[in-house]
């Protein structure tokens, strides 16, 4: 046994401490570069210029790569499932981040080719027979001249005119005189005649029923024009005495739909993208169901679907730009038409059964499909129209 007296002042058998992570605070290898733990280079307390740009032009070049390639492999049939399921998973973004990019700009050129087309737009307002209101279904060309003035814009100025015509009887009898009556009218139609043509093709003969009729599901009220216009929607409950939590609804959202359209419609296509993604997770149980004897695990389909979706959405995003330029008219059939054939080709390829029963399957799947979509795009609007 050594017996021998220890040097105090001797500490190479020591442990020495060693630096700790200044990302995640973990100890670092002693002489590594990099941390065990999360993969961060050993910060030295300074970052140079020079390391900087090289990081962004790294991450930028790569992306770029990542997408571009992502971007025309998707049209190829079932390629980009098939290459990650293949373990080819770092030459692609991730399913999820390439969908929500895809979806981002497809509603932001949806949004900017339609916008044109829903000025004015309002929710469920019709007559009492089911028509919408009004009796010109083709703009004039007045309209086109001035596009500010909406169905609410209509509303308040029909209001007007009816409480000017109406204060001639509270004129003193000696002025209420055909001539009065007469001066006044021609005064009311020379400063209203730029807008009495389109008020008349909006509202129509709502103006004799003097009232609007808001629809929501089997729920229906109606309001006089001039207490839309002079009334607030908490007056309004008040006033016409409504109890249930579905005229409540209608009476404050009906309203402000009336009055800002736009504002719905944009809450309404942003909901889109929870919709078709609730879509993607419902149908990935289905195709689960159909592809059942292959064993194959829910996710599969679920990633399948996301990379279909991406290239469809991909593919109209790109024909609505070119279309806002050079209208494709007719062609749209063929588009739908693509897409019907690829979605079949895609399963055909991936899924590797014959023709006859993925066939059976694709028309299995766009028939659930379509009443899918229906379902969860119509909770969407109600959702939305409930809480925009």
């Amino acid at each position: 046994m050594d017996l021998s007296p220890v040097d105090p002042n001797n500490t190479s058998t020591a442990e020495e401490p060693r630096e700790l992570c200044s990302n995640c605070g973990k100890k670092m290898a002693k002489k590594g570069k990099f941390c065990p733990h999360c993969g961060q280079k050993r910060f030295e307390g300074r970052i140079p210029l020079k390391e900087l740009t090289k990081k962004f032009l790294y991450k930028v070049t790569n992306l770029d790569s990542q997408l571009l390639r992502m971007s025309w492999r998707l049209w190829i049939p079932a390629r980009v499932s098939l290459d990650y399921f293949a373990g080819k998973i770092k030459q692609y973004p991730h399913p999820f981040q390439f969908f929500f990019v895809v979806m981002f700009f497809f509603l932001l050129v949806f949004n900017k080719v339609t916008n044109n087309g829903i000025e004015g737009f309002h929710i469920s307002i019709s007559d009492e027979k089911g028509g919408t209101p009004g009796n010109k279904a083709k703009k004039t060309e007045q309209d086109k001249r001035d596009p500010s003035l909406d169905f609410y814009a209509h509303i308040e100025r029909a209001v007007l005119m009816g409480q000017i015509m109406g204060a001639y009887d509270s004129l003193p009898p000696r002025l209420q005189t055909p001539a009065v009556h007469e001066s006044l009218k021609i005064i009311l139609d020379h400063t209203n005649k730029r807008w009495a043509s389109q008020i008349d093709s909006t509202l129509g003969e709502q103006l004799a029923k003097d009232s609007l009729h808001m629809n929501l599901v089997n729920r229906t009220v109606k309001i006089a024009y001039t207490d839309v216009v002079e009334y607030t929607p908490d007056e309004l409950i008040a006033h016409y005495e409504i109890k249930d939590w579905l005229g409540t609804i209608l009476i404050r959202q009906g309203l402000r739909s009336v009055k800002n359209p736009q504002e719905l419609i944009t809450a309404c296509i942003g909901s889109f993208t929870w919709t078709i993604l609730a879509l993607v997770i419902a149908m990935a149980g289905v195709m689960y169901l159909f592809y059942w004897p292959q064993k194959r695990y829910y996710v599969e389909h679920f990633v399948v679907l996301l990379h279909l979706h991406s290239g469809v959405l991909l593919a109209l995003t790109i024909l609505m730009g070119l279309n806002y330029f050079f209208p494709l008219g007719d062609l749209w059939g063929f588009v739908g038409l693509g897409i019907f054939v690829f979605s079949w080709l895609t399963m055909k390829r991936f899924y590797q059964q014959n023709w006859f029963w993925t066939s059976v399957k694709w028309f299995g799947f766009f028939l659930v499909y379509g009443i899918g979509f229906a379902v969860f795009f119509l909770l969407g609007v109600l959702v939305v129209f409930a809480v925009f």
